[in-house]
């Protein structure tokens, strides 16, 4: 009997099987069968002749959004700073400050140091001025420099430095017109001061910038008097600060190409990939972009990234989408650019590539990367791609 029961279902998958022979194979199958065989390649630029050209060039960005405020000089780099401060006053303090019942003993502020560019061990020093002209954190940047109303008097003294802390003294005069505009701002004007670094200055210092989330800002000690009735320490608010950085474009050897925060300096990148198969469907797209690590200088603390943008158009810095991650790993940097290819290839439109650092607003880092025109061809800008394609056999 069990002998009967195999023998019917063996019976039974063969004649399935007949069957099934004789329905329409699948798409895939039909375009094997008229003659084509899908393969998987691979393009190395490396290996794969194509042109390719890069370029590095300064773009001046504001700094207002910037973790770090920085100060001093290194090198052809000087950075400044702009800073402001209002007061919260009771109802009382403010009615005494408008009757000029109040007078100011002393003023201070500290400054919390977070970043070093440059010789750590070398000496910041920068003098304070008072501000006349009206600016923004948010749009000021060091081309609006030349255009800031300024007083050359150094109202700043008493500076001192600690691993973490830069304190100095302003002005009483100046802290006591600050809250006579916080009590009646018809009263005096609050343009902040301006800190500008010294020729004795060997690093640029990054202190603690004003942001939702900072607790460590600038911060502003007055001592206060009413004579004859008390003496208190109050505190002024950071309301906004701006770096200010002056740098030139950095003088490379030829063959490479740089990248710098702050300043800010960005690379151009193209790969001619006209030349790829027509009908190629792109699996991945990799570039590789190799450092050079004794031009590149960095600071105490910093992003070890860069950023790949997609340009949309030849004639400006604008990007379409979503910058990729160029991830840093033995001495390279790597990314995916699959959809920025695929869009190349789609369109037939390709800008190239805006390369910028993986943090531009905070820090000086100076990344130097080989080139298009390195005379070690390994070590030129890679791009690596896996295809689809058809061939017909």
């Amino acid at each position: 009997m069990k002998k009967s029961l195999i023998l019917f279902f063996l019976t039974l998958i063969f004649i399935t099987f007949l069957v099934s022979c004789t329905d329409e194979p699948s798409s895939l199958g039909v375009e094997l069968i008229a003659g084509d065989l899908v393969v998987i390649k691979t393009f190395d630029s490396q290996i794969d002749s194509v042109a390719q050209s890069s370029s590095y060039f300064k773009n001046v960005i504001s700094l207002g959004s910037s973790s770090w405020i920085l100060l001093g000089k290194y090198q052809d780099t000087e950075a400044s700073v702009l800073l402001k401060f209002i007061f919260g006053l009771s109802d009382s303090l403010r009615t005494d400050v408008i009757d000029n019942n109040i007078s100011v003993l002393d003023s201070w502020i500290v400054l919390r140091n977070r970043y070093t560019y440059g010789d750590t061990l070398a000496s910041m020093e920068f003098t304070t001025h008072k501000v006349n002209s009206d600016w923004s954190f948010t749009q000021f940047t060091i081309d609006s420099l030349s255009k800031l109303q300024y007083e050359t008097e150094n109202i700043g003294s008493n500076l001192t430095s600690t691993d973490t802390n830069y304190t100095f003294n302003i002005d009483e005069s100046l802290a006591l017109s600050w809250m006579k505009n916080s009590a009646d701002n018809t009263l005096e004007s609050n343009y902040g001061i301006y800190l500008k670094p010294t020729d004795m200055s060997g690093k640029i210092s990054g202190f603690e910038a004003f942001t939702a989330l900072s607790s460590e800002a600038a911060k502003l000690y007055v001592v206060i008097e009413k004579s004859g009735v008390y003496t208190d320490t109050i505190n002024g608010f950071i309301i906004g600060d701006v770096s200010l950085v002056d740098g030139d474009v950095p003088a490379f050897p030829v063959g490479l190409i740089g990248i710098q925060s702050g300043v800010a300096v960005y690379s151009k990148l193209n790969f001619d990939v006209s030349g790829l198969p027509k009908g190629l469907v792109v699996n991945s797209a990799e570039l590789i972009l190799a450092q050079d690590s004794v031009n590149s200088v960095f600071g105490t603390g910093f992003n070890n990234s860069l950023r790949a943008g997609f340009l949309q158009y030849a004639d400006s810095l604008n990007t379409q989408g979503n910058a990729i991650t160029l991830a840093f790993n033995n001495n390279t940097f790597t990314g995916n650019i699959t959809a920025f290819l695929r869009n190349w290839i789609d369109t037939g439109d390709n800008n190239g590539l805006l390369i910028q650092p993986g943090n531009q607003f905070d820090g000086l880092e100076l990344f130097a990367i080989y080139g298009s025109d390195a005379s070690n061809f390994l070590l030129r800008p890679r791009l690596k791609v896996t295809y689809t394609i058809k061939e017909n056999l």
